[in-house]
């Protein structure tokens, strides 16, 4: 059975897809909201648990809670009943936010510091950021006291280690060498 991330990437890139072709990444943005907040629901949570609730039903159930989706929307939500994959929903939705921001020259990246950072600390991180990569960048303030002092920096598959944890790693290493 694949796992959850490549579930949510083969989706997300099938909606994405769609949504490009149609040119309505906004609309579809807005309606995997609207289904990410429906799959929340403990009631349909609940139903789509149950084993005795048939596709048809959760159907039902979901279009009495949300009644403003779309005809598309709705078809994806079947499909995700029908495949037992409604848990999905959250990670497909922030994989087609990725692909939509990717397509739009925007990078997010996360950055691992020891302790908070004011806002003007951050403001410079997200500047410095997006002068040396030359887009649009979001970044996302992740606070870790294991890093000890610096800062990790992670883009996609690419990760900048700049942690004293790392340096001193390092310089251990090279003693011991």
């Amino acid at each position: 059975m694949p796992d959850a991330s490549n579930v949510a990437r083969r989706y997300a890139a099938g909606i994405f897809q769609l949504a490009r072709e149609e040119n309505s990444i906004d609309t579809w943005r807005a309606e995997l909201v609207k289904l990410d907040e429906l799959l929340q629901d403990d009631v349909l949570v609940a139903a789509f648990q149950n084993p005795a609730v048939g596709v048809s039903r959760r159907m039902e159930l979901a279009k009495l809670l949300a009644p403003e989706l779309k005809k598309e929307t709705e078809n994806m939500l079947r499909l995700l009943v029908e495949h037992h994959r409604t848990r999905a929903m959250h990670a497909i939705r922030e994989e087609f936010e990725r692909l939509a921001d990717e397509a739009s020259g925007i990078i997010h990246a996360t950055v691992t510091t020891a302790i908070e950072l004011d806002r003007d600390d951050r403001t410079r991180y997200e500047a410095e950021l997006a002068r040396k990569l030359e887009r649009k960048v979001t970044v996302r303030f992740i606070t870790d006291p294991g890093v000890v002092g610096g800062a990790t920096i992670q883009i996609g598959d690419h990760l900048v280690d700049g942690t004293v944890r790392t340096q001193l790693a390092r310089l251990r290493q090279e003693l011991l060498s």
